[in-house]
């Protein structure tokens, strides 16, 4: 099977390129990553599942209006997408902590599984960010676009094991930036 690869230059332009509302869409961004990770804490499944799914909805809704896009018909969808994410980030956590030696944390908080799911807010934020900026809306967005942006994520280098392992470089990359 050949290996394809994922054109990266279209992405970092986008990603790169500046608007309007970016310091709004930062702190939208910033706040609920911030909220997932301080939810996913909890050492809760059904609880920081149910946070995770919440807070993605509420904070695509916020960037919604901020780019004024319609999107209460799709509020399900959006609801539905971020459902199945949070499943996989919580899965996706509990796979580092068992694989990870150094990511085994305390019983009572999960410091692996809040990295992760902030760092997975914020990579959907940023996703949507670009998305709505360029002039998108949610009746166009996908799932193959997103998994292309978050694979570009990892090529560029701003997404890795490291990110998930050590909460210190979570809080650098993505609450102090």
């Amino acid at each position: 099977m050949a290996s394809v690869e994922i054109p990266i230059d279209p992405i970092q332009k986008a990603v790169h390129r500046k608007d309007n509302f970016e310091e709004k869409s930062g702190s939208i961004i910033k706040k609920y990553s911030l909220i997932t990770g301080g939810a996913c804490l909890l050492p809760y499944t059904g609880l920081d599942i149910a946070s995770s799914t919440l807070t993605q909805t509420l904070m695509v809704r916020e960037l919604c209006q901020l780019y004024n896009v319609e999107y209460s018909e799709r509020l399900m969808n959006i609801a539905a997408w971020s459902a199945v994410g949070s499943v996989l980030i919580k899965l996706i956590g509990e796979l580092v902590t068992n694989l990870i030696p150094s990511s085994k944390s305390n019983k009572k908080i999960d410091f692996t599984g809040a990295a992760i799911g902030a760092i997975y807010t914020a990579t959907l934020g940023e996703f949507y960010k670009l998305h709505l900026r360029d002039g998108g809306t949610l009746e166009d967005v996908s799932a193959s676009d997103f998994v292309d942006y978050f694979v570009a994520e990892v090529q560029r280098g701003n997404l890795s094991i490291d990110s998930f392992t050590d909460p210190r470089k979570l809080i650098n990359q993505f609450v102090l930036s």
